[in-house]
């Protein structure tokens, strides 16, 4: 194994300067920090601010998320086929930043006091914002590390630092948003959601600016191959090891989006005082970039696909003590919650690292190389978890009698203690499922490298 990837990694110098890397980084500052908003605190802004009823709401993040599907795999052609002096997909960060951080703004906004044009304003915003304005510039974003360089090793250093970049600013915001909440006015105030998210946009587009400054795409596919549907379609439909991860992947995002659409409902109402959310941002804020930052530490030992099953076993264990210590034993929980965003935070450098040696994969499968479109089946996994766990939030409103803003019943506080804790904690166990058949190791993906390079100089000596 080791002489194997010895080999593939001398054929593959670096090709990234070190500014590109800290680039991307950057990068991710801003797009998960407008990203975070919109995704937690969208839910609380319809449902406390708007007062729109759960119902129509369940039926809107269902519609929309499955209308996903469509966005992301036309922005993954789209940004395969773009041509343009800044290349295919850096391009789009100058594009469609800034749409995202207008559209970011607006989705906070109340214009009338007519439910029915709230209602209309809220589905135009939350369609526009997630399926165009967000798809069109996290695809090609994430795309990025893949067509900067195609030394393994490197594009490896590029998504550990992008992802813990990702996970520290998904903390941050969980710090600063609970109490710019508190100093625009209260939970309960339009503008107290509002501000900070202009505040947020501003950041968000300015992160995108650096970040298009700073980096480059030096790999390109090869300019005698033509772009082909059927291929591209071919590098999702037989690229097995990218649908096993995929699956995985919806179980991992499922435990995480879950729990961090419920937080604010958890600390409101269980622990009694929003501002706990506060707390547990500050513990992300150490933990996630950790986990991150561990993970190549991990997977050196146990490889990619065993340091995963072995993170989410780990969660598995402290979600469910959750449960068995109650909301009351808040220290319990909060290390807890320490505990659980290690294994998040690591996990999801391991999700996207494994995701990456799926497109050489395909490209040996298929002949044609499709980082974008690849890169759209994790947008629309996400976007399509989030859509359930809004059914989901919607679903646990209403049946439990869930009013806002006054104390609770002891039956919806005992609905949100499940979900946050064997809810989580179930979705981590089927996430080890897929894992169990997926095949693609280190030595089987050096020696996929070793493959496609002599392909190549085989067509270089023709």
């Amino acid at each position: 194994m080791s002489n194997t990837t010895k080999e593939v990694t001398a054929k593959e110098p670096t090709m990234c300067k070190g500014r590109e890397i800290f680039g991307h980084a950057i990068g991710a500052l801003g797009h998960d920090a407008m990203s975070n908003v919109h995704g937690t605190w969208i839910t609380p802004f319809l449902t406390d601010v708007m007062v729109l009823p759960p119902a129509f709401l369940g039926i809107l993040f269902a519609v929309v998320r499955i209308f996903d599907g469509v966005t992301d795999v036309a922005m993954g052609f789209i940004a395969d086929t773009t041509k343009s002096r800044f290349g295919r997909y850096r391009a789009w960060l100058l594009r469609s930043g800034p749409l995202y951080g207008l559209c970011l703004a607006l989705s906070f906004f109340i214009p009338s006091d007519s439910m029915t044009v709230r209602c209309i304003y809220a589905a135009i915003l939350y369609f526009i914002t997630g399926s165009i304005a967000f798809t069109s510039v996290d695809i090609p974003y994430w795309s990025l590390p893949a067509a900067m360089t195609n030394n393994t090793e490197e594009r490896g250093r590029i998504t550990a630092f992008s992802t813990t970049a990702s996970n520290a600013i998904a903390a941050i915001i969980g710090i600063v948003m609970p109490l710019a909440l508190d100093k625009f006015g209260g939970a309960g105030e339009p503008t107290a959601y509002f501000y900070p998210a202009v505040i947020i946009a501003i950041f968000g587009v300015a992160m995108y600016m650096i970040c298009f400054s700073l980096v480059r795409e030096h790999v390109a596919p090869d300019p005698q191959q033509k772009f082909n549907v059927k291929s591209a379609l071919k590098n999702i439909y037989l690229n097995k090891p990218l649908l096993l991860l995929q699956i995985s992947n919806i179980f991992v995002l499922f435990a995480i989006i879950m729990r961090m659409s419920f937080n604010y409902y958890y600390c409101m109402y269980n622990l009694g005082d929003v501002k706990y959310m506060a707390v547990f941002s500050t513990i992300s804020l150490v933990v996630s970039p950790l986990g991150g930052l561990l993970f190549p530490v991990f997977a050196k030992f146990l490889g990619k696909k065993k340091t995963l099953m072995t993170l989410a076993a780990v969660y598995t264990a402290v979600a469910c003590v959750i449960f068995f210590a109650g909301w009351s034993n808040v220290m319990v929980i909060f290390v807890c919650y320490a505990i659980s965003g290690l294994c998040t935070g690591s996990s999801i450098v391991a999700v996207n690292a494994m995701m990456m040696d799926t497109i050489e994969y395909g490209e040996w499968k298929t002949g044609q190389r499709n980082e974008g479109l690849i890169t759209a089946t994790r947008c629309f996994v996400s976007k399509l978890v989030m859509a359930f766990v809004g059914v989901v939030v919607a679903a646990v409103m209403g049946l439990t009698g869930y009013v806002p803003l006054v104390e609770q019943s002891a039956s919806t506080l005992q609905a949100f203690h499940i979900v946050y804790s064997v809810g989580c904690a179930a979705c981590m166990i089927l996430a080890v499922v897929p894992m169990l058949f997926y095949t693609l190791t280190e030595q089987r993906h050096a020696e996929i490298m070793e493959e496609l390079a002599a392909r190549k100089a085989g067509k270089d000596n023709k």
